[in-house]
């Protein structure tokens, strides 16, 4: 049995309770029985004296002590009388030799005048008689009274065991027996529909109830949250831009695989920490810190194209980068960090802006993009002398041989300018056989000599390996000068266009004069 079980717990207090009620009551029916005898034995003298009263009135009325010791006598053999003594006339009749003490005393009237007093008879209680059986009593009351309290505390221990603990203990196991969300639920005690365990049985069954819809309101929570975590984790790992989750000072906290992908193409191992907004991973970091510093104090999002820093030779890496801030509940901020790869479209308009502004056959600048290097230079005022030039019997070659061998003849032109020019000049096709040479900074002698060299490589014969023949071209130029000739692009195309032409007039008589400068017609115009 358990010691501190409840049932253990009740019996002993009632038991406590029990003794301690029948110990008090012991003593005050002991109190009560002493008074109660000694009030009896005092009624019980009264009575034997009302017994003897006309005997003591005779013997003191006549004097005779025998009488009265017979009257004496007669009343100390009760066994509540312990000494009588009867006074009349002087005289003192004593029943024995016991002190007298706490004496009840009663008067003898006279047989004649009941008013009158004759004498008067002490009678002494015997009080250890008294309190012998008085003690006798409260013991033997003490005894009843004891086994009724072991009675009225088992029958107490019995009526609360199958009343109250009982079911409470059935309860307690039914309870601990129970799973909320099983479905099972505490029975009601018998006899206690209504009572105090019956309403706890049904409060504990909607507990219960409540607790299992909670539950399944949780598993279902659960089970969303969980779909959900899934979605994500599916959108997450399976984005093709690198998604990553940072503290604002570096620390990468969560990642996904396409981030590993492009630190693969970059030759680059993954590590905790890449610097704040990835820096070590972009060419120019700063440009990134900046557009990000301006989007946020703006309470936008930071968006921007750059490029991404690679450790090897592997070609270069465009994203397009999306940086978010976000501050959880705690008030702790992170940044979200999203990388589209961007390098093919960057690929795309490098291409397309390429192929606006260069020839696709000689791979040097056409029309266009040359007019755009001119007026840049216009614009900066950064002196330059344009040369245009012609080639000589080219189309003889072309309408001979066709314009695949043409082509080739272009093309040979086109590496020979690459050549002859200096790495400071700019050259291209300027329509059908027609180049342009951009010399920055040149004068006429640096001029002359770029031309000549470039005339010197173009003239010597040329194999056209499908017809087996040797091809032999050569060139006209005109040159003028920024802004010595014109400041205007217009009048330096005029005015270079003219002076090949001059040099294009003599190219049978004089092939040697191959180079006009603008110069030397303002000056016949002049003469």
């Amino acid at each position: 049995m358990n010691k501190s079980g409840l049932l253990v717990r009740l019996a002993v207090v009632i038991g406590f309770a029990s003794v301690a009620i029948g110990f008090l009551s012991t003593q005050l029916f002991y109190r009560l029985t002493v008074n109660q005898e000694i009030e009896i034995a005092n009624q019980s003298i009264e009575s034997l004296f009302k017994t003897v009263q006309a005997t003591a009135a005779t013997a003191a009325y006549l004097a005779e002590q025998d009488l009265a010791q017979e009257v004496v006598d007669g009343l100390s053999t009760n066994e509540v009388v312990k000494n009588v003594v009867m006074t009349f006339e002087g005289k003192s009749v004593k029943a024995n030799s016991e002190p007298m003490h706490n004496s009840m005393i009663f008067p003898i009237a006279s047989l004649f005048d009941p008013d009158q007093s004759i004498g008067q008879i002490a009678i002494t209680p015997n009080i250890d008689y008294i309190k012998t059986r008085a003690e006798q009593l409260a013991r033997e009351n003490s005894k009843a009274m004891i086994m009724q309290a072991f009675i009225v505390t088992l029958v107490a221990i019995f009526v609360a065991f199958y009343l109250i603990t009982k079911p409470m203990i059935s309860i307690a196991k039914a309870l601990h027996r129970t799973t909320p969300g099983d479905g099972s639920r505490l029975r009601v005690p018998e006899f206690h529909g209504n009572s105090e365990l019956g309403v706890l049985v049904h409060d504990i069954n909607k507990l219960l109830d409540k607790t299992e819809s909670q539950f399944s309101e949780e598993r279902k929570l659960r089970e969303e949250i969980e779909a959900l975590e899934k979605r994500f984790r599916m959108l997450f790992e399976k984005s093709i831009s690198p998604i990553i989750l940072m503290e604002p000072r570096g620390n990468i906290l969560l990642y996904n695989s396409a981030f590993e992908q492009t630190l693969n193409k970059l030759g680059r191992n993954f590590q905790k920490s890449f610097g704040p907004l990835l820096s070590e991973l972009f060419v120019e970091p700063e440009t990134l810190a900046n557009a990000v510093e301006v989007a946020f104090a703006n309470d936008e999002i930071a968006t921007g194209e750059f490029r991404l820093s690679s450790i090897n030779d592997a070609e270069s890496v465009w994203v397009q980068v999306i940086v978010t801030s976000i501050v959880s509940e705690d008030l702790r901020e992170y940044y979200q960090v999203t990388l589209h790869d961007i390098s093919k479209r960057k690929r795309e308009l490098d291409m397309l802006a390429y192929q606006a502004d260069f020839d696709k056959l000689t791979k040097l600048n056409n029309r266009q993009g040359l007019e755009k290097y001119l007026h840049n230079l216009i614009e900066a005022e950064s002196p330059f002398t344009l040369v245009l030039m012609d080639l000589n019997w080219f189309k003889q070659v072309n309408d001979i041989y066709g314009h695949k061998s043409g082509d080739e003849i272009l093309i040979f032109v086109a590496d020979k300018i690459k050549k002859a020019i200096r790495p400071t000049d700019v050259a291209g096709r300027w329509g059908g056989d027609e180049f342009v040479l951009i010399l920055n900074n040149a004068d006429q002698t640096q001029t002359t000599q770029v031309v000549e060299r470039l005339v010197h490589l173009i003239s010597k014969p040329y194999y056209l390996r499908k017809y087996d023949q040797n091809v032999t071209i050569g060139a006209s130029a005109g040159a003028a000068s920024f802004p010595t000739d014109s400041s205007e692009l217009q009048a330096l195309l005029h005015l270079a266009d003219q002076a090949m032409y001059q040099a294009k007039k003599v190219k049978e008589s004089n092939p040697s004069d191959f180079l006009r400068f603008a110069e030397s017609l303002i000056e016949e115009d002049n003469a």
